[in-house]
């Protein structure tokens, strides 16, 4: 079983991007709890879904934002770094960093998003 842990691949991003994984004694991961979650830190949840051959190019956001990967696969990409995201992966992005993203697979993704103003 994956532990949970912060870590990021490029230590000269981890101001940019830091993913967390899905802590193993929390057990299955659902789109319930991880929208718990979300709202004990005060966010406000909203479920987005990628299909196999989705693609969304570079691009920010003026807030930084979160990712929770509940099922699929997703591929992120910050400057040279290709991050893949897999079911129980959070990544924390901070805002205006210049990110890409499609599915890696052929597995539907569900995430729960939010943003942090």
């Amino acid at each position: 079983m994956r532990q949970e842990r912060v870590f990021c691949y490029n230590p000269s991003l981890m101001t940019k991007i830091t993913i967390t994984r899905w802590p193993a004694d929390a057990g299955q991961i659902t789109i319930n709890k991880v929208r718990a979650r979300l709202e004990q830190e005060g966010l406000r949840p909203y479920r987005f879904d990628m299909v196999p051959g989705d693609v969304y190019g570079d691009h920010t956001h003026p807030e930084a934002e979160t990712r929770w990967v509940v099922s699929g696969r997703m591929r992120v990409s910050v400057g040279s770094e290709e991050l893949i995201l897999e079911p129980g992966d959070r990544l924390d992005l901070a805002a205006n960093v210049v990110h890409s993203a499609d599915v890696a697979g052929d597995e539907v993704v569900v995430a729960l998003c939010a943003s942090r103003e």
